[in-house]
C-alpha cells in the first residue's frame, strides 16, 4: 500500500445533491435498507474523493483500504457484446451489509453515500432505476477506456483487486438477498399463525 493519491477539494451542500441531473433520493423503508443489508451501491468516480473527505481523509488509498472493495461490477451488453464494468463498493461488514450501514439500519454517510445508494430506491419504477445506473456506469467505463492506469477509480480498482479485497458479484448477493426475504418472509407468516 505505499501507494498515495490526495485530494484537497471539500464537500459542498451534499444534501442538495445531483449527479447527471437525477436528484438524490431518500428513503429508508425495510426493502431499501435490505438492499444496504445485501448489495450496498456502487460508487461512481466522484464518490470517492468526496466520501473520503467526509471520513477525514485525504489519502484516496488509504480510504479506499479502509473502505472500498473491488467489484467485478456491472454485466452490460452494447452493440451485441455482453461485458463487465469493474465498480468500487462498500466493504461489508461480516454478515454481509453495508459497512455503513448502523446498529439502528441508517447510514452513517447518508449525506455523502455513494451514487448506488443515493440515486435509487426499492419503489423506483425499472426504467427509472436502468436510466440512472447506466448513466452512473456510462461514468465509470469512461474511466476505464480513457485512463485505465492513471485515474484514480481505476487505479484503486486494481490496488484493490491485487490485495484480494473483492466484493462478492451483484447477482450472488442478490441472490442471498432473495433467500433472507424469503425466510424472513416464511417466519413472519409462521409467526402470524402462532397462537
Amino acid at each position: 500500500m505505499s501507494e498515495s493519491i490526495t485530494i484537497s477539494a471539500s464537500c459542498n451542500n451534499p444534501a442538495a445533491r445531483a449527479e447527471f441531473g437525477y436528484e438524490r433520493t431518500v428513503c429508508a423503508c425495510v426493502e431499501c435498507v435490505n438492499n444496504c443489508r445485501h448489495i450496498p451501491g456502487y460508487l461512481i468516480p466522484a464518490d470517492v474523493g468526496r466520501i473520503a473527505l467526509y471520513l477525514g481523509l485525504t489519502n484516496l488509498v488509504e480510504f479506499a483500504f479502509r473502505y472500498l472493495l473491488a467489484s467485478p461490477g456491472a454485466t452490460v451488453m452494447q452493440a451485441g457484446h455482453v461485458f463487465q464494468i469493474p465498480t468500487l463498493v462498500p466493504r461489508r461488514k461480516e454478515d454481509g451489509s453495508c459497512l455503513f450501514l448502523d446498529e439502528h439500519d441508517r447510514c452513517r454517510i447518508h449525506e455523502v453515500s455513494p451514487y448506488g445508494c443515493a440515486f435509487f430506491d426499492a419503489h423506483q419504477p425499472d426504467a427509472e432505476a436502468q436510466r440512472r445506473s447506466g448513466r452512473g456506469l456510462q461514468e465509470i467505463a469512461g474511466r476505464w477506456a480513457i485512463s485505465p492506469n492513471t485515474h484514480a477509480y481505476t487505479v484503486i480498482w486494481k490496488l484493490l483487486f491485487a490485495a484480494g479485497m473483492r466484493a462478492v458479484p451483484a447477482h450472488v448477493a442478490r441472490r442471498r438477498m432473495l433467500i433472507s426475504s424469503a425466510a424472513t418472509d416464511e417466519s413472519e407468516e409462521g409467526a402470524a399463525g402462532s397462537p
